[in-house]
């Protein structure tokens, strides 16, 4: 796994909003491969139901599944996240913590549009940032 896609990449790519061909290029390029942490399942739901639409979690969850790799959340991933939100300069939410440190375990960019991860250095995790409005 070369990439590792915060909840908010993901999300970018399934409802195609700005930066989503950019997040289909890593997809579709066979000199990368992504991930999810298992915690996207949850954060992805509660998206849904944001929008009315919670009744194709599963459906979709299970279409998009297959283009990434999973990964799950254990001590070392919880240790992980306490370094990074005792580094961080900023606060930086539990579970988004717990998606860098999943990133960062198993040396992967992690692809977000959170400005607070930005607040991590960058000795403790790679990332990318995609922006709302790509000029």
């Amino acid at each position: 796994m070369t990439h590792l896609f915060d909840t908010s990449a993901f999300l970018i790519y399934f409802f195609g909003e700005p930066g989503a061909e950019k997040l289909a290029c890593l997809l579709g390029n066979e000199d990368s491969s992504a991930g999810l942490c298992a915690i996207t399942a949850t954060e992805f739901w509660a998206s849904l139901k944001a929008e009315k639409c919670e009744s194709s979690f599963l459906p979709e969850w299970k279409a998009c599944r297959p283009l990434f790799e999973l990964v799950s959340v254990d001590e070392s991933v919880a240790l992980r996240a306490a370094e990074l939100r005792a580094a961080a300069s900023e606060r930086l939410p539990t579970v988004d913590s717990l998606i860098a440190a999943c990133a960062s375990l198993h040396d992967a960019v992690l692809v977000h549009r959170d400005p607070h991860f930005q607040s991590l250095p960058a000795t403790l995790l790679r990332q990318e940032y995609i922006e709302d409005n790509p000029a």
